[in-house]
């Protein structure tokens, strides 16, 4: 008798684990996909933002001065600043991706790197008509 209600109770706790590590694992990959289709948005909104700001102290002209409180994706590797466009490059799942937005501003030095992630401070200067990035934080 004992051992008929043993032997039922492991039965019925291997169809229950059966039933919900698949589930489990499915539940996982897609909340991974979800993350990564919410870090390359960040990632696009990031280099947008930077760029906007770029332009914008360009615009101001000379003496110009603004800081920006940036929130790049925690994969992220770095940010770029080259050649008449911004791009966050970040690690993800398929490889490399990278979010680029447009400028028509100069920065000095080219090609200024910020190796950040996270939440950080972008200062932005316009001195004698060139741009300056400084990452801090």
């Amino acid at each position: 008798m004992k051992g008929q209600a043993s032997t039922e109770f492991l039965v019925t706790l291997g169809i229950v684990f059966a039933f919900t590590v698949p589930i489990l694992f499915l539940m996982f990959t897609v909340s991974q996909l979800g993350y990564e289709d919410t870090a390359r948005a960040q990632t696009d909104a990031s280099a947008r933002s930077l760029a906007e700001t770029l332009n914008f102290v360009y615009s101001q002209g000379d003496g110009a001065k603004r800081v920006i409180l940036l929130n790049t994706a925690p994969s992220t590797d770095g940010v770029i600043i080259s050649g008449g466009e911004v791009t966050v490059v970040m690690n993800i799942g398929d490889g490399v991706y990278e979010g680029v937005a447009p400028t028509f501003a100069e920065v000095y030095p080219e090609p200024t790197e910020l190796d950040k992630s996270g939440l950080f401070f972008v200062i932005v200067t316009n001195e004698d008509g060139q741009l300056t990035v400084e990452g801090v934080g």
